[in-house]
């Protein structure tokens, strides 16, 4: 009689297991492979027409990267000086 509550128990729990965990994680993970191949594809196609069109992409932020490129470059010098860390240790 014992043996068969347990048996019973142990079906119930893998059971709750492959059912709550299990199936649930399996459909997210193919879920999320889909989503990745979906980006992958329109980012490749993305690519691919931005290569036929000369590489000339349309928008503002085309614009803001050449003039942040053509931008001289200054150099801040900060006279700070370095102070060496030392760790405390609990008494």
């Amino acid at each position: 009689m014992m043996k068969l509550i347990i048996y019973g128990l142990v079906i119930y729990l893998l059971y709750k297991v492959i059912f709550e965990v299990v199936v649930p994680v399996s459909k997210g993970v193919k879920t999320v492979k889909r989503n990745m191949e979906q980006m992958q594809r329109q980012q490749a196609e993305a690519f691919r027409n931005a290569q036929q069109a000369g590489g000339h992409a349309n928008g503002p932020s085309a614009t803001q990267g050449s003039a942040t490129q053509n931008a001289p470059k200054k150099e801040v010098q900060v006279d700070a000086e370095y102070i060496e860390f030392e760790e405390v240790k609990k008494k």
